[in-house]
């Protein structure tokens, strides 16, 4: 998808029924963009408008976690969200077995330099790599290819195909993740793939995005200055209808 097929996910959240329009694009590509949220509080009001936050241990009083470089050059294991560094492309909570289905992320003061967001539909890594690389692909959705977190981690893949036909990704790249023989082989490949259906969306305050957490990948550039984000992870209401995950593309 490319920057001016996503512009299409573009929901204007202040009309009459915007919030139910924004589920519906989510329903549909799994992803929307938003303006107008710059506040830790317009940001609550939209997630709880959503669905449900879900805890995480970064969280502030509020509720959502607040994303700014805290000045360590070499940021511990897994707080590399707290630095100025780029981000490689990733799923939120990979490391317990069923992340939550949203994650909603908007700026509330740009970078000076970077910082700027970068998306990925993993339906269209799936799909390039089931065309291309089949038997990457495989590997890559064996049981028990890869192993996410610490001590209290769990064993999953990078997709994981469930009974009811959808694919889930699951994804981190740092040492928090660790893979088998026959998954750590193609890790390459999946950068590379990756790396072609990056979009990349200039920050600016107030704007944001919702992804599906179990079908996109999201990151940022690496920035100077004192960017700050504010992040809410969402349970959706029932009744939105989004799916866990993608149908993946079946091959005429």
């Amino acid at each position: 998808m490319s920057l001016t097929v996503l512009s299409e996910c573009s929901v204007d959240i202040g009309a009459v029924g915007g919030v139910g329009e924004l589920a519906a694009v989510l329903a549909r590509d799994g992803v929307a963009l938003f303006d107008g949220v710059r506040t830790e509080p317009q940001l609550l009001q939209l997630a709880t408008r959503l669905g449900q936050l879900v805890h995480h241990r970064d969280n502030s009083r509020t509720g959502l976690t607040v994303i700014s470089d805290r000045g360590n050059d070499r940021p511990p294991t897994g707080q590399g969200g707290f630095s100025r560094h780029a981000l490689s492309a990733h799923t939120d909570c990979s490391n317990v077995p069923r992340p939550p289905l949203l994650v909603a992320m908007t700026c509330n003061q740009t970078a000076d330099h970077g910082g700027d967001c970068v998306l990925v539909d993993g339906r269209a890594v799936h799909e390039e790599l089931a065309d291309r690389a089949p038997e990457a692909l495989a590997d890559l959705s064996a049981r028990r290819g890869a192993y996410f977190g610490g001590a209290a981690g769990i064993v999953g893949n990078v997709f994981e195909p469930n009974p009811c036909g959808l694919v889930g990704i699951r994804l981190r790249r740092d040492r928090l993740a660790r893979f088998s023989p026959q998954t750590q082989r193609w890790l390459a490949v999946l950068a590379q793939v990756i790396d072609r259906h990056t979009v990349t969306i200039p920050t600016r305050a107030g704007s944001g995005y919702v992804v599906n957490n179990r079908r996109w990948l999201h990151g940022r550039t690496a920035f100077t200055g004192p960017r700050r984000m504010y992040r809410a992870l969402i349970e959706p209401r029932p009744a939105w209808r989004i799916p866990a995950g993608f149908t993946p593309v079946v091959a005429p």
